[in-house]
């Protein structure tokens, strides 16, 4: 038996308005169309942070453990991660993105004040891992365990004598500096036993 032109025209009508359903539920951001996604593998890192700076809940803090001429290394003393670390010496200011637990890195700044970080359990953080450097001839390769890309803002080159103590402490601009997946080398002049503390953010702002 032949369906009525008037059940056709029905069928077709409703068939548009779930197309037009979906299209509308995709477009405010509910369903993604990414293939890892929709596996349930997409990256957890997340691209933006919105909790509030203040004081580490369980009494950590970022402190400064080594001080040096013109440098510092500072170290995450919370069991919970540090997020965008206002550094200021004098008129000059910076921003270190992420400390996890127990996480060490260098500033290229003379006794350097500390402001309130954001502070998150590590967890939050979808799987980071800081991104490490080492220095190979020619070069420094950076070495990046995460599952994307993330933002460059550089790293700070510290240097030392045979006694262990800093002496001299040196900046990489942001495009001398891999935060990609994977391992890069990337071509710069640094002395061996140089350590290299990439800046690497979890957001592009």
């Amino acid at each position: 038996m032949r369906p009525r032109p008037g059940k056709d025209r029905i069928l077709a009508v409703l068939a548009a308005v779930v197309v037009l359903g979906l299209l509308a539920f995709i477009g405010r951001g509910k369903v993604s169309l990414d293939t890892n996604e929709l596996l349930g593998t997409a990256c957890a890192i997340p691209s933006r942070i919105t909790a509030v700076a203040g004081p580490a809940p369980d009494g950590g803090t970022v402190r400064v453990a080594e001080q040096g001429p013109g440098a510092a290394v500072l170290e995450n003393t919370s069991a919970l991660a540090a997020y965008r670390i206002p550094v200021t010496s004098g008129a000059t200011r910076l921003v270190v993105p992420v400390l996890t637990p127990g996480q060490r890195i260098g500033v290229a700044l003379d006794r350097p004040a500390l402001g309130a970080a954001t502070w998150l359990a590590p967890e939050a953080l979808g799987g980071f891992t800081p991104v490490t450097a080492t220095v190979v001839p020619g070069g420094v390769r950076y070495t990046s365990a995460n599952c994307r890309a993330l933002t460059s803002r550089g790293a700070v080159v510290l240097h030392r004598d045979t006694a262990g103590r800093i002496t001299v402490a040196e900046q990489l601009p942001a495009a001398s500096v891999s935060c990609a997946m994977g391992e890069k080398e990337l071509p710069v002049a640094l002395a061996p036993g140089a350590e290299v503390y990439p800046y690497c953010d979890l957001s592009a702002f």
